[in-house]
């Protein structure tokens, strides 16, 4: 039986318990169990699992997560003893805290078992797993390399485990450095001193090592071998082959290479993210690290808010390198935080200063790396430097590109890669077909220094903006932009675009290739949502094509693609102003003149987009209908389908809802997003998601209130889902708030509008910002009618008029008119409306008309002065009713006639409300929990009273 936590293992008859009552398993995960019982403590890799549990199946790395889950939930509150290595497996490890395993290991380390192991006064931190797996493995493995960059800790990890294992070795523990080996015989000699072996008059040798050992117990700490690997390898296969009891535990930067050997990857120190939290940064073990080395030198070094974020984004910087965070900490403690902070671009010239007794390529960061960029060969050299001018990552098409046509043999670049990657300069990822490398932060300022250096700056970052235009050809056969995917396959390519851009356009840059690439990179911009550097890359493309005294047709469709780009995002930014207006019109002049389909119909999609955010529906009409008629002509099915979308959304905003309805139906009925999507500037966009957005208006019109806010939120969970912040964003603007509003769901409108705001204001969205401030205003006012916050209502509709965003206009008009009048200001609010419905008359914009009207009739009856109030109330309700009946809207139905009703009410017309309402009530069979069904019941209710009393009372008379 075997106890972890509370639960008590019974291996044999595959039971488990948990206070003597059986807990029940699926037997793959007892398996997993059984493998990590196994481990004792060591690391069971994914791979050692999947093949083990299933050994005749190819199964998907979730299936694993699933079934370790599952184990985690079955120890409930003891869940962390099952620790996940990133990237690696899983460990089971014991109860025993951080303290109590180090107090162990003091505690074994016996002072009769002879050993050099130098004592040291600091604590060891960060490297309590990494110490536990290191002696698990050394149970089986007789040669075990520590293996890691310059600085990674190897060597005093190394130690203390070794520490650790006095018990295991009685007959000794010695520590060997190699540090000033030169040659073999140095080697030897250097072994030899250690080890107390007597040079015969022929010299030391391996002979007389192997002799000396004998049967000996002993583990052999075999420090710093990279510079001497051969020398080292043959000293450690010397042992091994005639020394049974003796075992080796060598550091390196660079593996041994031999057949018995087993690496351990020593992995930096945990560093926090750049969202983490002040208890979470505190919790890094780099960062306690960073602390404890600050403190020996300051005990009152600051550990404020803003001093824990810095010094979280230093170890960030720095990678989690022990070496080079002490080097920090000491600074940062006679500097301050917010100095080393704000010069750690110099790390080198910084980062100075280690320990006296500390090896010379120990004492400052540069001589670290110096020191690894000397075992390199001419090659690995080369390829090190032209690999620091990827900013986030590589792969090795990207490392072959930024070789150039002088590395024509991709031999040489996958040999100098791999040989970087066992010197530990560079480092990957496991767990992807796709191998990606990348160099540390730190190791990569060291290679863009010796890049510079050598004068090679300006060809890598040629090589690197070519290779990276390449990605992002706007072609369907050499990239993902095709299946609408490039955002996300592309992601991880972010930040090396915007280097190269900024060099490119620099003045050290080169003019051939900046517009070429500017054309490029815009297109990915806009369909990652990052519309403001669309925009800005675009003006930096088309100011160099004006400095350009030459013209050809080329250069002419160089502009009009930036020109598009342009606009596509300036619309989200400056709104649909007429600037954005005339920018698409001379793409579409242009696309004619050269005869470029392609780009007539994005001209016509933008003009189209331009005008029916501006709110100009009869116009928005037009262009839906030329774009659709293009498509037909040209006979292009993707821009068929969606060209219905675009006439049903125009459509529905005239006033059209059984034709918007019969062509946003007939779009989603043909829409496949794997093959219907904009050839260009909106690819990524899933358009279905962005129709069920429009549909859900029109079914809440038409009376299916909780399909349609069902559908809303389905469309908004896609959008969000996919990461898409336009898509998201619009989703919320078109039927999200809207339809909460109109619902009376406030708290679900609050929280789209909170969820707008951040989403809007992290993408840099200014008229989704803009809307998000409206319908924020609007739902401030309904509760609060003071002055302050009319202002505020009245200041987002003056910037929402002020950037021409006026699609969703009349709502918010009708809103703010009935905020008025609830704060007494009737007049101002009537006025209101007759503004809205002039613009929705000049403009075309119908589907929000009847509803202004019934405001209208409202406001009217709230105002004392009118002496035909009624009159006039009257034929607004009535002017409302029929245009809900001639748009085939039961919502606005139900509204105007519950507001007729209530008129009639005070003209003792209790017959006709019944008769009137009844019909009307009857036709909605959704949302009958919304207040205007309440209010329109309620009142037919009190009329079938009155009429049911006064039936009866006729009766009595007769």
């Amino acid at each position: 039986m075997i106890q972890i936590g509370g639960l008590r293992v019974h291996l044999d008859n595959r039971e488990i318990s948990r206070d003597g009552k059986p807990v029940r398993i699926g037997s793959r995960a007892f398996d997993i169990l059984e493998l990590l019982i196994a481990g004792n403590g060591a690391l069971v890799t994914k791979k050692q699992i999947l093949d083990s549990v299933w050994p005749d199946s190819v199964v998907e790395e979730n299936n694993l997560q699933v079934h370790m889950s599952a184990l985690r939930k079955l120890l409930g509150n003891e869940r962390e003893l099952i620790k996940t290595v990133p990237g690696r497996g899983y460990r089971l490890v014991s109860t025993q805290s951080a303290c109590e395993v180090n107090a162990a290991i003091a505690e074994s380390f016996s002072v009769d078992v002879p050993n050099n192991l130098p004592a040291y006064s600091s604590a060891l931190i960060g490297r309590d797993e990494a110490i536990a797996d290191i002696s698990a493995a050394l149970q089986t493995a007789r040669l075990l390399t520590l293996v890691g960059s310059g600085g990674i800790g190897k060597t005093r990890l190394s130690i203390e485990v070794a520490r650790g294992l006095s018990r295991r070795f009685p007959d000794g523990i010695y520590l060997v450095s190699l540090a000033s080996a030169t040659d073999a015989q140095s080697v030897i000699d250097l072994f030899c001193k250690v080890l107390g072996v007597k040079a015969s008059s022929g010299g030391a040798s391996l002979a007389k090592i192997a002799d000396v050992l004998g049967e000996r117990r002993v583990l052999i700490v075999l420090d710093n071998c990279e510079h001497v690997l051969k020398a080292a390898a043959e000293l450690v296969e010397t042992i091994l082959q005639h020394n049974g009891q003796t075992h080796i535990l060598a550091t390196s930067r660079e593996a041994l290479r031999l057949p018995q050997e087993s690496q351990f990857i020593v992995a930096t120190l945990q560093f926090p993210t750049q969202c983490s939290q002040s208890h979470e940064v505190l919790q890094c073990s780099a960062v306690k690290l960073f602390m404890v080395r600050a403190r020996a030198v300051d005990p009152n070094f600051s550990s404020d808010a803003q001093s824990i974020a810095l010094t979280g984004t230093v170890c960030r910087r720095l990678d989690g390198i022990p070496l080079a965070i002490e080097l920090a900490a000491a600074r940062a403690a006679v500097l301050g935080i917010q100095t080393l902070a704000a010069h750690l671009d110099d790390r080198f010239r910084m980062l100075t200063g280690g320990h006296r007794t500390a090896l010379p390529r120990h004492q400052t960061l540069k001589a670290t790396l110096d020191w690894s960029y000397a075992l390199l060969d001419e090659d690995e050299k080369v390829i090190l430097r032209r690999l620091g001018i990827f900013v986030n990552g590589f792969t090795l098409s990207g490392a072959i590109a930024v070789m150039g046509e002088d590395w024509l043999q991709q031999g040489r670049v996958i040999d100098a890669l791999s040989g970087l990657a066992a010197k530990s300069l560079i480092v990957f990822d496991h767990d992807v077909c796709e191998r990606r490398y990348w160099l540390l932060e730190t190791t990569r300022a060291y290679a863009l220094q010796k890049l510079d250096e050598h004068g090679e700056y300006r060809l890598a970052a040629l090589h690197h903006v070519r290779y990276l235009s390449g990605l992002l050809d706007c072609t369907d056969t050499n990239c993902e932009r095709a299946s609408g995917e490039w955002p996300v396959a592309l992601a991880d390519k972010l930040d090396d675009i915007r280097a190269g851009l900024r060099w490119a356009f620099s003045p050290k840059g080169d003019n051939a290739i900046s517009v070429e690439f500017a054309a490029r990179a815009v297109y990915y911009f806009f369909d990652a949502s990052l519309v403001d550097e669309c925009c800005e890359w675009a003006q930096r493309g088309l100011a160099a094509l004006i400095a350009n005294p030459r013209t050809s047709s080329s250069l002419v469709h160089q502009r009009m693609r930036l020109l598009a780009a342009y606009a596509a995002g300036l619309v989200y930014i400056n709104g649909p102003d007429k600037r954005t207006r005339d920018i698409w019109s001379e793409v579409l002049s242009t696309a004619i003149t050269l005869g470029n389909r392609e780009y007539e119909a994005r001209a016509l999609w933008g003009l189209w987009n331009a005008a029916q955010y501006c709110g100009a529906i009869r116009e928005a009409t037009g262009f839906a209908q030329r774009f659709h008629a293009l498509a037909a002509d040209l006979g292009h099915a993707t821009n068929t389908i969606l060209g219905e979308r675009l006439i049903g959304i125009s459509k529905h905003y005239a006033g059209y809802q059984t034709e918007a309805f019969t062509h946003l139906s007939e779009m989603l009925t043909r829409y496949d997003r794997a093959q219907h999507r904009l050839a260009m500037l909106g690819s990524s966009i899933d358009h279905r998601v962005v129709t069920q957005a429009t549909m859900a208006r029109i079914l809440w019109l038409q009376g299916e209130r909780d399909t349609a806010l069902a559908l809303s939120e389905q469309a908004l969970s896609s959008a969000r889902s996919e990461g898409h912040d336009m898509a998201a964003c619009y989703v919320l603007v078109e039927s999200a708030i809207p339809l909460a509003l109109l619902s009376g769901k406030r708290e679900r409108a609050k929280v789209a509008t909170s969820l707008l705001s951040v989403i809007a204001s992290r993408a840099g969205l200014t008229i989704w910002q803009v809307s998000a401030r409206c319908y924020d205003a609007y739902l401030s006012a309904e509760s609060d009618g003071s002055p302050a916050r009319l202002r505020e209502f009245f200041e987002a509709l003056h910037e929402l008029e002020k950037i021409g965003l006026m699609a969703h206009a009349g709502m918010l008009y009708g809103g703010y008119a009935m905020a008025l009048a609830k704060a007494g200001c009737i007049a101002e609010g009537l006025q209101v409306v007759e503004r809205a419905l002039a613009h929705c008359d000049e403009v075309g914009e119908h589907w929000y008309c009847g509803e202004l009207r019934r405001l209208q009739g409202e406001l009217l009856l709230m105002e004392q002065e009118f002496g035909n109030a009624k009159g006039d109330a009257q034929a607004c309700f009535n002017a409302a009713m029929e245009e809900a009946l001639l748009q085939g809207s039961r919502s606005f139905q139900l509204r105007a006639a519950t507001s007729i009703a209530s008129l009639w009410q005070a003209s003792d017309r209790a017959r006709d409300i019944a008769d009137f309402l009844m019909p009307v009530c009857s036709q909605m069979s959704e949302g009958l929990d919304f207040d205007d069904y309440d209010a329109a019941t309620s009142l037919l209710s009190q009329a079938s009273s009155i009429e049911r009393h006064r039936d009866e009372s006729n009766c009595e008379s007769v």
